[in-house]
């Protein structure tokens, strides 16, 4: 009787219930309607792969709401099935006592042989039950012959579909069903009796109940649905605070959430929070403050180191200025004093240019091509020519190598001018540029100075104190050093028999070439 469809449908892809099937009279619990996995766990499983695209902050309540309405229809839906039950079981017990009266009145009129008294008889008996209406009344032998027929039967009875036995079955509206029996004398079946039993009443106020229950609990689930999302909701709310006030604290907002003290975790939550954020905040400003320091030191080491590598050779000119106003008209002596100036001026110049090397780097990043190091060559050979130093030059590149090619001439022009520089006349310079095997750079400087001393090779190396000597030990020096750790090579300082080799393993940097 009872029809799941009566439910609402919670989604297209929900499978609609069977319609009970036919069982035997001694199994009457089997006329409910099946409680298969529903329409409910098939809305669920379909609805879970759009749930995961939807925001945590929606999810969840919507999730909590389905839960609750799930849980309410399908609370409904059993109370439905075992009502069911009962009513099914009340109609058989009722379907029971009509029978066996039925068989009462029959038994005396087979025993006798009387056909039409047993149709007369049959005759008399329908329309006395009450709550139960009796369509129709078929008697027949064993081998399922109709011995007498009283009434219109809606569809055919059992005993004419050749079902023999006890029977009982309802039809697909709950509201007929065809009860069988076999007449039994003397330990004998003797026939079999067939009634068709209409319930109009007891049909109608089920489904009027039935659909009472369904409406009222549409309504209490979708309301309790609805408040377990407002309450997830409302639980929810520190936790989304909390996702704001992170993103914020990301973009470098560190605002404080607001306490909730009718809320003891949620409290605990924002003051974890506020705290983690102050934190974060003085480390900041800390961070900013050092930052600060840093550039204001590194602006007061390089003036520092450019006054000390500009005094030196002033004091020289100033000399020589000094002795060619006092004896310029000795050609000898004024040449002298000119070739001071001119030393003096084009150490000032190695300066500048090591200091714009190192503190503007704006030009456009390529790589280094074997005609980058032929001009390198032209660049030095002057100086070179002007203290007597040769220049043994062994490039070998055949193609370009991928790195800042307008820095590594600045860090080894920086590095070829301290070496010639220091190199005493008659004696070499050497550069040597290979392509290694393990895709690294070789460029190996070498000269006959007599070796690097040790503060030179710490400031080369980056750990050294300020410059503290000429532009052999000093300012080039810590240039280079720098450049080489922009360009990510590793220097290395050996020791050759009449001078010092410094050695460049630079590394292939593709992500930097635009």
């Amino acid at each position: 009787m009872y029809d799941a469809k009566a439910l609402p449908q919670l989604c297209m892809s929900a499978a609609p219930q069977q319609a009970a099937g036919a069982q035997a009279a001694t199994d009457r619990q089997s006329f409910a309607a099946p409680v298969g996995h529903g329409p409910a766990g098939a809305c669920l499983t379909s609805m879970i792969p759009h749930l995961r695209s939807l925001p945590l902050a929606v999810r969840l309540p919507l999730l909590a709401g389905l839960a609750v309405f799930i849980s309410s229809v399908g609370t409904t839906h059993l109370a439905l099935n075992f009502m069911q039950r009962e009513l099914n079981s009340s109609v058989a017990h009722m379907a029971d006592v009509y029978i066996d009266s039925l068989a009462g009145t029959a038994l005396p009129w087979l025993r006798a042989g009387d056909i039409a008294g047993l149709e007369a008889a049959l005759e008399r008996s329908m329309g006395f039950q009450r709550g139960v209406s009796d369509l129709a009344i078929i008697v027949a032998d064993p081998s399922g012959r109709a011995l007498a027929h009283v009434g219109e039967p809606q569809g055919r009875p059992p005993v004419g579909l050749g079902q023999g036995g006890s029977h009982w079955s309802l039809n697909s509206a709950n509201d007929t069903a065809w009860v069988q029996r076999e007449l039994m004398l003397d330990e004998e079946v003797v026939a079999l009796v067939a009634a068709q039993l209409a319930f109009p009443e007891q049909a109608s106020r089920q489904r009027h109940v039935t659909w009472m229950l369904a409406v009222a609990d549409l309504v209490l689930a979708t309301l309790a649905a609805g408040l377990a999302m407002l309450v997830a909701r409302r639980l929810m709310q520190p936790f989304l605070a909390l996702r704001v006030a992170l993103h914020r604290a990301g973009a470098g907002r560190f605002e404080p959430l607001p306490l909730a003290p009718r809320d003891a975790e949620a409290n605990q939550l924002a003051e974890a929070f506020n705290l983690m954020a102050a934190r974060l905040r003085e480390r900041e400003e800390l961070s900013g403050r050092l930052a600060e320091r840093e550039r204001a030191a590194m602006l007061g080491r390089l003036a520092a180191s450019v006054a000390h590598e500009v005094r030196n050779p002033l004091a020289g000119m100033l000399t020589a200025l000094e002795t060619a106003r006092r004896f310029g008209d000795d050609s000898e002596v004024r040449s002298r004093a000119l070739d001071l100036v001119e030393r003096g001026l084009r150490q000032i110049e190695a300066v500048v240019r090591s200091t714009l090397a190192t503190y503007r780097q704006d030009g456009e990043r390529r790589p280094l091509s074997a005609e980058d190091l032929e001009d390198l060559r032209l660049l030095v050979m002057p100086e070179a020519r002007r203290g007597q130093v040769g220049l043994d030059w062994h490039v070998s590149l055949p193609e370009p190598f991928p790195t800042d090619a307008l820095r590594l001439r600045q860090l080894l022009l920086n590095l070829l001018l301290n070496a010639v520089a220091a190199t005493p006349p008659g004696r070499q310079v050497r550069l040597r540029v290979d392509r290694a095997a393990d895709a690294l750079l070789t460029v190996r400087v070498e000269d006959e100075a007599g070796g690097l001393p040790a503060e030179a090779e710490q400031r080369l190396a980056g750990s050294g104190p300020g410059a503290t000597g000429g532009v052999s030990g000093g300012l080039g020096l810590e240039i280079a050093a720098q450049l080489a750790a922009s360009l990510g090579a590793r220097i290395r300082v050996e020791n050759v028999t009449r001078g010092s080799r410094i050695t460049l393993d630079l590394p292939a940097r593709e992500e930097e070439m635009p």
